[in-house]
């Protein structure tokens, strides 16, 4: 696990600055605090922050070559599978120096150049530089659960785990005014954009071949196409099937030469993967919870009663109040974008809290997204009741001025059809919301409406299966992408066994008769697993990892001043909103109002998220330790 950066140039003669490619790698010192390298040559420089998770020794030293010299890797990511991969190629006459998944996935690409993408398992990024042919390959896993970045100036290509490299090499931090309405509806730009001008990211799935300035982007894994193969090869028993894969990819996900730790929330989700793990290795694994003060946002009870049943080595801890804005500051320039969740920051905080003790933690994210267990998916399982109730439900809830899910629910079939039910179903700040403070909406956001597209064609008339799939390629990007940073950002890796592509695909094949049978969500995980489980974690209502942000937004004078001011702030003051109707509304919320609670959330992030990382020389002294920094 690690950083990566890089630098090429379409001119063999190109000399590449040593001070661009050390501040690239200094701004990744969080990611890989125990080893840092570079190569450079004519026209190309690689550079690699490690954070040694196989093979401690310097024998997992990055940039990393054959033995002839011809390919250069520099690397981010496990592959559980690499043992396998290994013994494949030992059986072809290839010979190791070291034990780590490096050496395996650069010899399994010369040996198969971009078609060993599919073979392995695992979460990664990495770059694959061939200097006889002068050409780079850069490449994500398939659902993109490690992060890679690139922009093009000119001749010149720069690549990095993180934004802030790129800045560091000396691309300008740039908003871009056309992703505002994108961000404040669904809070994280998806596909390729992002919201700086002139830096990209390489999607999930897909890898890119530069070439003499010349750049070509092919898609090496796609859903769709994965699920229609195997639909007619499905297991006779899909209770069985789920146990044991979801087993076998937690067991894959032990692998490790440095400590291994669970973050447990209590939910469904992170405590059937510390069961699995503890079931695996035994008692005293350790767990990591946060806590809150507030009870009913508070679930350390409940991850208390699962860490007594698998006898977890139990950790929790509790952000005072007093230190949430300088955390949001924090978190904000780990993330390089506007915090899309409201416990970013409370994760950031557990992983460094859990660090001391663990150098690898296994969460429970992607389960919603491929068990379908968000509660805002289950109006879609009745199509025909919505169709149903769209000319009167809105018109009633307004007359009856119901809040909470019905509320929500009026919102949504406001919308008009079911295709844009499913769109904005993520969303809790919806066009009209943005039109009522006087923006001009467009209602256009290509990459979302590309992978609704897909969707439909996938699964016709299943309009839960859709927003399912549309997720899996937009909301659970940004889940992932904030996974990344915050555990990151403490120089912890975190591992999500909910996302081995042999359950990502396995469940997409299935049925919704098998899928999303019950009445309560993930019914698969809960027949398969639940019998590990405290009888009060079956029953809990789905609540997710929630922070009371309205609270402290409207108690903690830090929090109070700062939302009251935001008008005047950048880049909200020369942003889309009418200044005057945001302080009225801002001012309503202030007195108790919750109505755009939600829309002003999301403009203190992007707020935050400007003064971080519009200004990065502030907070790189904050956040770096100075034995990181290379000379």
């Amino acid at each position: 696990m690690c950083g990566i950066s890089g630098i090429v140039h379409a001119d063999p003669a190109y000399e590449i600055s040593e001070r661009s490619q050390l501040a690239m790698l200094n701004s990744l010192a969080h990611r890989g605090p125990d080893d840092a390298g570079t190569y450079s040559a004519p026209g190309v420089a690689l550079g690699s922050r490690r954070l040694s998770i196989l093979d401690l020794s310097e024998r997992g030293h990055m940039p990393m070559a054959t033995e002839e010299g011809r390919f250069w890797i520099t690397y981010n990511g496990e592959v559980y599978n690499y043992l396998e991969l290994r013994s494949l190629l030992e059986g072809r006459g290839y010979s190791f120096h070291s034990n780590t998944d490096t050496e395996v996935v650069l010899k399994l690409f010369a040996a198969e150049g971009s078609a060993a993408l599919a073979r392995l398992n695992g979460m990664f990024a990495f770059a694959i530089w061939d200097s006889q042919k002068r050409t780079l390959l850069l490449a994500r896993d398939r659902l993109g659960i490690k992060p890679l970045y690139y922009s093009v100036q000119g001749e010149k290509l720069c690549f990095a785990s993180e934004e802030k490299a790129l800045f560091a090499a000396g691309v300008t931090p740039e908003f871009d005014p056309d992703t505002w309405e994108e961000l404040l509806c669904f809070r994280y730009t998806s596909g390729e954009r992002t919201p700086y001008v002139g830096i990209k990211r390489l999607l999930p799935g897909h890898f890119l071949i530069w070439r003499d300035g010349r750049i070509r982007i092919q898609r090496w894994w796609n859903l769709g196409e994965q699920t229609r193969n195997i639909r007619e090869q499905l297991p006779h028993n899909p209770g069985q099937w789920f146990q044991q894969t979801f087993d076998s990819s937690v067991g894959l996900r032990r692998i490790s030469d440095v400590p291994v730790g669970v973050l447990l929330s209590g939910g469904l989700d992170s405590s059937s993967v510390a069961a699995s793990l503890s079931s695996q290795a035994g008692s005293g694994v350790a767990s990591f919870t946060v806590r809150f003060d507030e009870s009913d946002y508070d679930e350390g009870p409940l991850a208390r009663t699962v860490a007594d049943r698998w006898e977890l080595n139990f950790h929790e801890l509790k952000v005072a109040p007093d230190e949430l804005l300088t955390r949001l500051h924090g978190a904000s320039w780990l993330n390089d974008e506007p915090l899309a969740h409201g416990h970013d920051l409370h994760l950031w905080a557990i992983s460094r809290y859990a660090k001391p003790r663990v150098t690898v933690l296994l969460s429970g994210e992607g389960a919603d997204e491929t068990l379908g267990g968000y509660v805002r998916y289950q109006p879609l399982r009745y199509p025909a009741l919505l169709k149903a109730a769209r000319p009167l439900f809105p018109k009633l809830i307004s007359t009856l001025n119901v809040n909470g899910r019905l509320r929500k629910l009026g919102r949504f079939l406001a919308l008009g059809s079911v295709s844009q039910f499913i769109l904005y179903n993520a969303c809790n700040v919806l066009p009209q919301d943005l039109i009522e403070l006087g923006m001009k909406t467009t209602g256009q956001f290509p990459f979302r409406e590309e992978k609704l597209a897909e969707a439909r064609a996938l699964y016709p008339e299943e309009p839960l299966r859709q927003a399912m799939y549309s997720d899996q390629h937009t909301f659970l990007c940004s889940l992932l992408d904030r996974n990344d940073r915050m555990t990151m950002g403490a120089s912890v890796e975190c591992r999500v066994p909910f996302l081995d592509y042999r359950l990502v695909e396995g469940l997409g094949a299935l049925p919704s008769s098998v899928l999303l049978n019950g009445r309560r969500g993930k019914f698969l995980l809960r027949e398969s697993v639940g019998a590990r489980l405290p009888e009060a974690v079956l029953k809990h209502r789905k609540w997710g990892f929630g922070v009371p942000w309205l609270r402290y937004m409207r108690k903690l004078p830090e929090l109070r001043d700062l939302v009251s001011e935001l008008p005047d702030l950048e880049p909200v003051n020369s942003g889309p909103l009418d200044r005057s109707l945001l302080k009225s509304a801002i001012n309503g919320f202030i007195r108790g109002d919750d109505y755009h609670a939600t829309l002003i959330t999301q403009l203190m992030m992007i707020v935050v998220w400007r003064k971080a990382c519009f200004n990065p020389a502030v907070f790189e002294t904050s956040f770096q330790h100075p034995a990181y920094l290379m000379r």
